[in-house]
């Protein structure tokens, strides 16, 4: 009578669990590759908003196939991302010239995006209780979703989009971390 190797089958039913969640979390996020189309077709640069697009999705399915804490993370941050995406690709549409001087308000568009996506990742955060994880992962999706538009100059874009989430965030992860004390 042979023996039936119990480790080898434990791996081969969590390997196919995993897999089969995988392609769940793949299946669950594909909808944002919509987004990432419409970032590409309506930017300056489908490039960079393709290459956002892609890390998003990524980060996205992983967070979805993590489970725990940080797959709540992933539909709030996706819609706060939207708040300075939206806000870039309609700041690319207009520009102001006076004399000989012209510029976008692409800039300035993705920082105020930016200090609204961190209030409002920062606010569910701390009004459901979610610990650092919650705030990781939202913040993450929320970056890499504006940055899908926010790169219509370059990395500055990109940088002012950071620069306004810390900013937005910074009040309530203050107030939070003295709560706490």
């Amino acid at each position: 009578m042979d023996s039936i190797d119990l480790d080898g089958l434990e791996r081969k039913a969590r390997l196919r669990y995993e897999l089969v969640r995988a392609g769940r979390s793949l299946l669950a996020f594909a909808p944002a590759l919509l987004l990432v189309g419409v970032a590409a077709a309506l930017g300056r640069r489908p490039s960079s908003a393709i290459f956002f697009g892609t890390l998003l999705f990524l980060s996205g399915a992983f967070l979805l196939w993590r489970g725990r804490t940080v797959h709540r993370a992933v539909l709030p941050g996706l819609l706060a991302g939207m708040i300075p995406l939206a806000c870039a690709l309609m700041a690319n549409r207009g520009h102001a010239c006076s004399g000989g001087h012209c510029s976008t308000w692409c800039l300035p568009a993705c920082i105020t995006g930016g200090i609204v996506a961190g209030l409002v990742v920062s606010w569910i955060a701390t009004r459901r209780g979610l610990d650092w994880r919650f705030w990781a992962g939202a913040s993450a999706i929320s970056l890499l979703t504006g940055a899908m538009g926010c790169s219509c100059i370059g990395y500055s874009g990109v940088i002012g989009l950071g620069a306004g989430f810390i900013g937005g965030a910074l009040p309530l992860i203050v107030r939070r971390l003295f709560t706490r004390a």
